[in-house]
């Protein structure tokens, strides 16, 4: 309808959250619990850098399963299943991780010779 010469415009609103913004919000919660984890707890750290590499390692290992294990849910199409899969297997990998990344950071400032 045009009065005045404006036009009326409908407003969409959506009542949830994107992927992008959930996506994003899921990667930071979990760096959120390795990081709490690394602080919070570092006699989980390895102490040398073999440690690390076994970790990473195991990683690896994690990343290659995580892709088949959250496909073979059953019930993948629907919401609780697909909710099941990121937070039970999806969410702990991701955290593992992140954690990893955080130990080798430590271990690489650790040996670092310009320390003070």
């Amino acid at each position: 309808m045009r009065r005045f010469g404006f036009r009326r415009e409908r407003v969409i609103l959506h009542a949830g959250m994107g992927k992008e913004s959930f996506l994003l919000l899921f990667v930071v919660g979990a760096g959120a619990i390795a990081a709490w984890i690394a602080l919070r707890l570092p006699k989980l750290a390895p102490s040398s850098f073999r440690g690390g590499t076994a970790h990473l390692l195991a990683t690896l290992v994690v990343g290659l399963l995580l892709g088949p294990a959250v496909r073979a849910v059953p019930g993948l199409p629907s919401t609780p299943s697909i909710m099941a899969a990121l937070f039970l297997l999806a969410l702990p990998a991701i955290t593992y991780m992140l954690l990893v990344g955080m130990w080798l950071i430590q271990l690489a400032a650790a040996a670092s010779p310009a320390r003070r």
